[in-house]
């Protein structure tokens, strides 16, 4: 089909026409549908009418097709009046065209609108606004491969390429390629975990590996990171950041390479990235999903656009309430691991003091492995002895202060009270875990208590599991002990703005 043909005029002169039982031959000829020997006008008709009922179909909600499919006339009226229950919509819009021109009955523009619900001249407006929707849509399916990108122009969207110190993450990186590479394996990946845990590090190298191998048609990253912890200790505020389901969308269709959209409804924009997405294979990745303001809004529209397309959130809150939507918590390090990320950064500022094996096991106890706490403490070398440093680790005093304030503040609002008493209960837990009747005995705590304190913590990333299925044990991180042994939380209970 000549896609760039279809303008809201013609789709309304060839819907009428169908409805007329005929086309134009003029229109068959400039929508490269015109008859040869080998098929003729009949022909030719049919195969156009096929492929553009096959779109508008697209558009319509599952139920509603298959009520269209069954060729039920009641069933698809019943569809079709729940369809109008609801606020308007897109798919209220395709199904009016539906009706209007494609059903088995022909419904006049007042007829429609009382079966709908809405005035003859909003339906009017709905079929205009169809008209435009599946012009639209149409063109923008040749835009698929607009937009090559390379190392001159991926610097405008995409985080810092330079080669960042990955140590231990070598498992997560494997098993997540394997994910991207595998087209019936999952099209929706969430990698979770405390912040500061390294998800947007192992983000950055998947993007970086997958663009190397040329594997996706093409690659979007959107950051939602609003702040970030600098090696001084010091919060840092992140410029230009996306902040709501607007952001994200707008951001992806710009680097997506559909301009065209801008200018439309949020709604639309999605619709035509649905559209590009289902065709080729595309990478998208939104980091620090959690600092969205409506994240709960904002995930199912995203997951619309997978598969082909794969799409990789990064986020403290779990998002393991989605369905085919695959999470991964981010491991901490080893003992193994962090000496070598301590010597790597070490060797990185130029810095050629020794640390002795008795102060990397005491950094290692009180960190628990935790990334951006020992880069934090490695920053600290020369300045500070080991000692001090390791001091201002379990105390929360001078740049470790900001370390717990970036990592755990946010999460520590959003718990209710049965969530605080029960992450406080688990500080006299074993470093191996216990199951969920000792910590009740220990807690003074219900086990429905317990239950609805665990779903919180689990959603946060501050609980931890181990054990069996027979016998789950729960424990939380060794970093978030000694936090939750420090005098911070004094002040945010007592300031909890």
């Amino acid at each position: 089909m000549n896609l760039n043909k279809f303008t809201p005029k013609l789709i309304e002169r060839l819907l009428k026409n169908w409805q007329k039982g005929n086309f134009d031959l003029d229109d068959l000829t400039l929508l490269g549908f015109a008859p040869t020997k080998e098929n003729p006008i009949e022909e030719q008709r049919l195969i156009f009418r096929e492929k553009f009922y096959e779109h508008i179909n697209e558009n319509l909600p599952h139920p509603f097709s298959e009520a269209v499919a069954s060729q039920n006339h009641a069933r698809i009226l019943l569809q079709y009046e729940k369809l109008f229950q609801e606020s308007p919509s897109n798919a209220q819009y395709f199904a009016i065209i539906y009706y209007r021109y494609l059903g088995i009955k022909k419904y006049g523009v007042r007829e429609l609108g009382e079966i709908s619900g809405v005035s003859e001249r909003t339906l009017r407006r709905y079929i205009l606004r169809a008209f435009d929707m599946l012009s639209l849509q149409l063109q923008s399916k040749k835009l698929t491969k607009k937009k090559i990108f390379t190392e001159d122009n991926i610097k405008d969207y995409f985080p810092n390429f330079a080669e960042n110190q990955v140590v231990g993450t070598e498992e997560t990186l494997t098993k997540i390629i394997f994910w991207l590479e595998t087209k019936k394996a999952y099209h929706a990946i969430s990698i979770e975990g405390l912040g500061g845990i390294g998800k947007t590090l192992i983000a950055k190298h998947l993007l970086k590996d997958q663009y190397k191998k040329a594997n996706f048609e093409n690659y979007a990253w959107v950051s939602a990171r609003q702040t970030e912890l600098a090696p001084s200790g010091e919060i840092a505020t992140v410029d230009n950041f996306a902040n709501t389901l607007d952001d994200v969308v707008a951001r992806l269709a710009h680097q997506l390479g559909q301009n065209h959209l801008a200018g439309l409804s949020t709604q639309d924009k999605i619709q035509g990235l649905k559209t590009l997405t289902a065709e080729e294979e595309f990478l998208i990745i939104i980091d620090n999903l959690e600092t969205v303001d409506d994240v709960d809004k904002l995930v199912p529209e995203l997951l619309k656009l997978a598969n082909p397309t794969k799409i990789i959130f990064t986020s403290r809150k779990s998002l393991d309430h989605y369905p085919d939507l695959q999470t991964l918590r981010t491991p901490e390090l080893s003992r193994k691991n962090s000496q070598l990320l301590v010597g790597g950064e070490m060797a990185r500022a130029g810095n050629a003091l020794t640390l002795s094996d008795e102060s990397m096991d005491a950094l290692y106890q009180i960190t628990g492995g935790f990334p951006l706490a020992l880069k934090l403490a490695t920053a600290q070398f020369g300045f500070f002895s080991a000692k001090d440093i390791l001091h201002q680790l379990r105390s929360g005093k001078e740049n470790s202060k900001n370390l717990y304030t970036y990592i755990y503040r946010q999460a520590w609002i959003l718990l209710d009270d049965m969530a605080k008493k029960l992450l406080l209960t688990m500080l006299n837990i074993s470093p191996d875990g216990e199951d969920q009747e000792w910590i009740c005995d220990i807690g003074n705590l219900q086990k429905d208590d317990f239950r609805k304190g665990l779903e919180k913590l689990k959603e946060l990333s501050l609980i931890e599991f181990s054990g069996t299925i027979e016998r789950p044990l729960y424990r939380i991180h060794r970093l978030t002990t000694t936090f939750l042994q420090t005098d911070i939380l004094e002040g945010w209970e007592d300031n909890k703005s």
